[in-house]
Parts: structure tokens; sequence; C-alpha cells
């Protein structure tokens, strides 16, 4: 595994996570003490986050440092890039016309 699907793979647990608390990316950064945009990116993938910040992360989260990188590890990459955030955006439904 290369230091770039790992980073990857991390901002895709820690998504999962934060959606599963139901906070939005911005709620979550400020509960966290991170920058919006630089929590953005690192749930993206596209920066490498310190150990800080990804204990910041994991305390924010309410769980152990070593249990995002132990589900990073496993995690099915292409399953997960596929599935849809959730809780799914909101708006008006598709395929629906005012």
């Amino acid at each position: 595994m290369s230091p770039e699907e790992l980073q990857l793979r991390i901002g895709l647990v820690v998504r999962r996570h934060r959606e599963r608390l139901m906070f939005s990316q911005e709620g979550f950064a400020a509960t966290a003490e991170i920058y919006r945009t630089h929590y953005g990116n690192i749930e993206r993938g596209k920066q490498n986050a310190s150990m800080e910040y990804l204990l910041k992360i994991a305390v924010a989260l309410n769980i152990p440092l070593s249990t995002l990188f132990a589900e990073a590890e496993v995690l099915d990459l292409d399953r997960a890039v596929r599935e849809p955030p959730s809780p799914p955006r909101v708006g008006r439904p598709p395929g629906r016309r005012r």
C-alpha cells in the first residue's frame, strides 16, 4: 500500500465515522479544533495528516487512533470510493420538478 493510498483510506474511514455521528464537515472540524479546509482535505485524502491531527480526529470521533489505521487497512477501497455520502445531501429529490 502506498502512502497516498493510505491517506485516501484513512480519509474515507474518518468520513464514515463522522457521518455516523451526523456531523457536517464544518461542525466536525470545529469540534476537533482543525481548520475546516484542512480537515476537508484530510477526509478527501488530499492532505497528509500529522499524528497530532489524526489524534484530534480520533478523540472527536471517540475511537482509538489504532482503530482508524486498522479499519483503513481492511477497507475495500474500490467499493468505498463508489459509495454515496451518507446521510444523503439535502435538497430536492432527483427526478422531481417544480
